[in-house]
């Protein structure tokens, strides 16, 4: 497993395999999936990182990563880049999951904040997003923190086919 930033408190690593089953504690739990349209049985959790995490890996050279606390070694969840579809095409988003004990303590602004100056600083995009739902306040407040302008947009949910309303947030690298 490669480690790919470090900060005051955390680690973000490459995920393995072996991390699935703790990762899936969040994604199969109905809070911390409040804002999607259903938690994940443990194969939509493997199919998820596959895609997000191994095959964004050896194609794009970054996804999803491990989140690990720095004082514990205790994997507490992911947050990374992958590529998602915005009005402007496929750009890099940065997304963000922990277990809910640790919410509220800055641990996903950190690492989302690191996340978006890889992006920029490292892999030389020209800008990073994170997309949000309007119900989703917690995750407003972290990309609010690590991002310089909000705009919305309207996009087809995949799970129903309708057209929901989402928040994205831009941090420029020209800014």
């Amino acid at each position: 497993m490669r480690e790919i930033l470090s900060t005051t408190r955390l680690l973000l690593r490459e995920i393995t395999p072996a991390d699935l089953p703790v990762l899936h504690r969040i994604y199969s739990d109905r809070v911390c999936m409040q804002f999607y349209p259903a938690p994940k049985t443990y194969p939509e959790t493997q199919a998820w990182f596959q895609e997000l995490a191994f095959d964004s890996y050896a194609k794009n050279g970054f996804g999803l990563w491990a989140v690990i606390r720095r004082d514990t070694g205790d994997l507490i969840g992911d947050c990374g880049i992958t590529l998602q579809t915005t009005p402007a095409g496929l750009e890099p988003e940065v997304g963000y999951h922990l277990w809910r004990e640790f919410w509220h303590q800055g641990l996903a602004t950190e690492a989302a904040r690191a996340c978006v100056r890889f992006g920029i600083e490292s892999l030389r995009m020209p800008r990073v997003v994170s997309i949000t739902s309007p119900e989703n306040r917690p995750s407003q407040k972290v990309a609010e923190r690590v991002h310089q302008r909000r705009e919305v947009f309207t996009k087809v949910n995949r799970a129903t086919g309708q057209e929901v309303l989402r928040y994205l947030y831009i941090a420029d690298a020209e800014a």
